[in-house]
């Protein structure tokens, strides 16, 4: 307790040092770990195995009305299809209202009545939203959600009904009749079909996109690839900011005690149990700083992870912690320090017994 006590300031800057290496730690962890399980999240909460988007020829919305009509005849002609799994679905685009962040794109889906691959109560005048575009923007059941259109400056708002569990991407999800009615889109429009088979029978070039698992996940995935070289550097820059900054303040510390160490050794003391002395109190000191620093850094990080996705990519991922970090890091800590007690268990040995004289007057 003495040794604890007499070192006060510097097991503060040792706290501060571990926060620190530790956050950088944290960060080339999470970062991983996350990706990881939003893959699995996407993979387990999938709309539909497939969602095909078509897209609507250009000659139906230009030249005169009677070749218009003749192209939209043609195109829905041409897009039908005889898949059992096929289920039609509007789809309209709106982006975010300007503010501290980008404005983000947010795909309205018009779903059937009784779809099979939205399990939702659609029928009342609110939309459900999903769970992905809720924890971006902190929204809750309740409030009330405006968008406006990309290049206008027409603005809609929608009373949030509820949300609807779907982390792929930021969505709103309401009626087909509704959407269509709301955005004047006509009674039988539609812009794609969810699947959980291959649709075979609609012709490429009016398939705008597909969406599936692959498509999903490729934001992730390139995160995974573009970022995987850094992360391994944070975790060496992190375990040398915590070796150098443990070794400089234990060698403070001996260096403090130099005297009292030579008198102990004076008084026959042997190095294995002056070691015990000096290096046990910084030993507890350091696990205690790790404890003690785990839930400061999982606060921090929360604000930090939330501002980079906020302000780097478009959509969102949640973060997650796997438990086993948190061992991981106290497992790295402990290793590191035990390398630093070594090398203090070496210093101490080198203590002079004379160094009890030179203070002496």
């Amino acid at each position: 307790m003495r040794v604890i006590f007499q070192n006060t300031s510097n097991y503060i800057v040792l706290f501060i040092g571990v926060v620190f290496a530790n956050l950088l730690l944290f960060f080339g962890m999470l970062l991983p770990s996350a990706l990881d399980h939003y893959q699995l999240e996407i993979r387990n909460n999938m709309l539909a195995k497939y969602q095909y988007m078509l897209s609507v020829p250009a000659s139906v919305t230009s030249g005169n009305k009677l070749d218009s009509m003749i192209s939209l005849l043609e195109y829905y002609m041409d897009t039908r299809t005889d898949n059992k799994d096929a289920e039609k679905f509007s789809a309209y685009s709106l982006n975010t209202l300007p503010g501290k962040y980008k404005s983000e794109e947010i795909l309205l889906y018009g779903v059937e009545p009784d779809s099979k691959y939205i399990h939702a109560d659609l029928s009342g005048d609110g939309v459900y939203i999903s769970s992905a575009y809720a924890d971006k923007f902190r929204i809750k059941e309740g409030d009330t959600i405006t968008l406006k259109e990309k290049y206008e400056s027409d603005e809609y708002s929608f009373k949030v009904d509820g949300i609807y569990e779907y982390t792929a991407g930021l969505c709103v999800f309401m009626e087909r009749s509704n959407l269509n009615e709301i955005f004047d889109l006509g009674d039988d429009y539609f812009g794609g079909y969810f699947s959980n088979t291959e649709i075979k029978d609609i012709k490429e070039k009016y398939i705008g996109s597909v969406v599936n698992l692959e498509s999903l996940t490729k934001i992730s995935r390139q995160l995974d690839v573009s970022m995987g070289d850094m992360m391994g550097m944070m975790y060496g820059f992190a375990v040398i900011i915590f070796l150098v900054v443990i070794y400089l303040l234990s060698k403070v510390i001996i260096e403090k005690n130099a005297q009292s160490i030579s008198i102990t050794k004076i008084l026959g003391y042997t190095d294995g149990e002056i070691s015990r002395l000096y290096i046990l109190s910084t030993s507890l000191v350091v696990v205690f700083c790790l404890l003690l620093s785990l839930p400061i850094e999982r606060q921090v990080m929360e604000v930090l992870f939330r501002e980079m996705m906020l302000s780097g990519i478009s959509g969102w991922i949640t973060m997650w912690v796997d438990p086993m970090i948190y061992v991981k890091m106290m497992a790295i800590g402990i290793a590191s320090y035990a390398v630093v007690a070594i090398m203090e268990f070496r210093r101490i040995r080198h203590v002079p017994m004379d160094e009890a004289l030179k203070n002496v007057e």
